[in-house]
Formats: C-alpha cells, sequence, structure tokens
C-alpha cells in the first residue's frame, strides 16, 4: 500500500486483506510503502513477480492522477499492471471552519471571489487529491484561492479548524467528528450528487456547483502477467468478501462504499476511463510535480 499506517485506504487494506486471506486459506500481509505519492509501492508491485503473492491496493491516486501529474513515472500504469477489481468509491468533503461566515456552497464562492487570493485552501500534501480538487474549483468556480500543503490529512484539518485556512477538500472521516462538535462546517461533497455514507450534505449540484464531479476509488491489482485462473480467482474472492453485510457496515464508517466491478476486463476498462477523466482535471487543476 502506498500510504502510512492509521488512514482510511490502510484500515481498507487490511480489512479486506484478513477477509480475503480467510476465504483462500492464505496469510494477507499488509505492507505500508509510503512515498512519492504511491508511487513506490506501485513500483515495488510492478517489479514482482505475477505469481499473485504480490498485489497492489491502488486507486484514483495511483492509477489516474500520478500519470497527470508526475512528470517521470517509474511505472506505465497502463502496461505494468493486471487490473483484478474495484473495492470502493470515496467522496470527498468541501469544508469549512465553523468561524468562516458561510452557511453553504455559494456563499463560500462568493467570499472567495471577493476574497481572492487571500483564501487560503489545505491539503494532505502536493499532489493530494485534496491539492488537485482545490486547483480544480479554482478553474471551475474563477477563484483565486491559495494552496498550502500540509504533511496528511490530520495536520492540514487542524489548521483549518484553528482558522490558519479557509477550506479543505478531505474524507468524511477526516472531518465529520468536528462537523458534529460544531469546530468545522460541510458544505457539499465533490461528488455531483449526495451519499448516503455523509448524510446532510449535498452533493456539488445541489448545492449550486455545476459540471463538478470528483469521486475517488480504491481497487485491487497486481503484477503485468498474471495466469487468467489466478486473476479470477482474486476477483471472485474480492467480491465475495465485499458482499459481507458485517465488513460493508464497517467500509462505511470509514466513509468507504463498497462499489465492485462485475469482471476484471471491466475493472480494466473502468481504469482506462478514468484515467483519461482523470488526465483532464489535473491539467486544469495546474498541479505539476516535477
Amino acid at each position: 500500500m502506498g500510504f502510512p499506517p492509521g488512514g482510511s485506504g490502510d484500515f481498507l487494506g487490511r480489512a479486506v486483506g484478513d477477509a480475503m486471506g480467510k476465504v483462500l486459506g492464505q496469510s494477507f500481509v499488509a505492507e505500508n510503502r509510503p512515498g512519492a505519492g504511491s508511487n513506490l509501492a506501485s513500483e515495488n508491485v510492478a517489479r514482482s513477480s505475477p505469481d499473485g503473492y504480490t498485489l497492489l491496493l491502488g486507486g484514483s491516486f495511483s492509477h489516474s492522477v500520478n500519470p497527470a501529474l508526475f512528470t517521470r513515472m517509474p511505472v506505465d500504469v497502463a502496461r505494468d499492471f493486471t487490473p483484478i477489481g474495484k473495492v470502493v468509491s470515496s467522496p470527498t468533503v468541501f469544508a469549512v471552519p465553523a468561524s468562516l461566515p458561510v452557511n453553504n456552497l455559494g456563499e463560500f464562492l462568493a467570499y472567495a471571489r471577493r476574497a481572492g487570493d487571500k483564501v487560503n485552501f489545505a491539503s494532505a500534501g502536493i499532489g493530494s487529491p485534496g491539492h488537485i480538487a482545490g486547483g480544480y474549483l479554482n478553474k471551475q468556480a474563477g477563484l483565486q484561492m491559495t494552496h498550502i500543503p500540509y504533511k496528511g490529512a490530520g495536520e492540514a484539518v487542524r489548521a483549518l479548524i484553528s482558522g490558519d485556512v479557509q477550506l479543505i477538500i478531505t474524507s468524511p472521516t477526516s472531518v465529520m467528528g468536528f462537523v458534529k462538535q460544531g469546530r468545522v462546517k460541510a458544505l457539499a461533497l465533490t461528488t455531483a450528487k449526495a451519499s448516503p455514507l455523509v448524510p446532510g450534505v449535498p452533493g456539488a449540484e445541489e448545492a449550486g456547483l455545476a459540471n463538478f464531479d470528483i469521486d475517488g476509488w480504491y481497487g485491487l491489482f497486481g503484477p503485468a502477467g498474471m495466469a487468467p485462473a489466478v486473476v479470477n480467482k482474486l476477483h471472485a474472492t474480492l467480491n465475495q468478501v465485499l458482499a459481507r453485510a458485517d465488513l460493508r457496515e464497517r467500509l462505511n464508517e470509514q466513509g468507504l462504499e463498497v462499489d465492485t466491478s462485475p469482471s476484471p476486463e471491466a475493472f480494466a476498462k473502468f481504469t482506462v476511463a478514468d484515467r483519461q477523466a482523470w488526465a483532464a482535471i489535473v491539467r486544469d487543476s495546474g498541479a505539476r510535480i516535477e
């Protein structure tokens, strides 16, 4: 996994790996290899033997955003991996500090247009989904917000609560607890439509931001060249465990919605289309890593 322990992605990898291991009678060892926007973990798996024993929990960040974001990639995501199956989707939230004098997304956009580059938005780091989404919001809504990168979502949320920044775009699990405490306001989701995972928070379209629909996802990949029989077995096992009500409930609590693919081939087609969509979003955001 290309992220550190403790976050929702780490929880997802361990929960799904443990469940699949019990079905297959194999021990799944979760290995965290953060760094370079998850590219280190991707490269490690891409260079591994295609025997089905080394897998990657990747997603929109590793297989859609990074190819457009990084000038030089250590892997070719279209060639160096075997797509196995989609696991979950995860909406993100536009949130502001409780002290900010806005109560919905429309009011925030008006406020940000008046304030120009004096409005700061936080992210979990350069190239993170929050960075890309904020840059895209600047482009789509005609804003001039200044990006302030932090070392992880926790640090970025603390900056929001203290009022050092006026906006964050992050996972529901990072902020909804503070929303319940009255310390943060959740204005809208980054997806066009609302989600049952975040009740009471409108989708971007309903909140007045047309043509804005950003949704993250996680999926399972292996190295290129895996035997079809192994790929199909892993895909079937993945979908089997994700059909369990108890696992779905645990994932929902982390702001993750089970979203499986009917076949490895369908998942592969999805990744191609998603990569094309994110290429345009990254381009419009202006983000680039040399």
